[in-house]
């Protein structure tokens, strides 16, 4: 057998088997492995369930929504960048 492909065979798998043992050690505590799916494909031989939706409180009663004021602009002049200023005495 060629030495090189020896080489890549040989790094090849321990690559591989270092990654499956890194995958497993990052795996959080009591996690199982997810299910195989079966993918269909149509939609139209795929199971319906109901999902579980809590029932709505009724018995909450509506508070009054206030309006919102913006606050209020100062009497001071907004100042202007040096750029703009400059910009502005040139323009006269």
């Amino acid at each position: 057998m060629m030495l090189i492909l020896k080489y890549f065979l040989v790094v090849g798998a321990v690559l591989t088997l270092g990654l499956i043992a890194l995958n497993a050690h990052l795996l959080p505590d009591g996690s199982k492995l997810p299910a195989a799916v079966i993918h269909s494909a149509t939609t139209a031989s795929l199971p319906t369930v109901a999902p579980n939706v809590p029932a709505p409180e009724t018995s909450v009663a509506a508070e009054p929504v206030q309006a919102v004021q913006p606050p209020a602009k100062s009497a001071a002049p907004t100042r202007r960048s040096h750029h703009s200023a400059r910009v502005q005495r040139r323009s006269h």
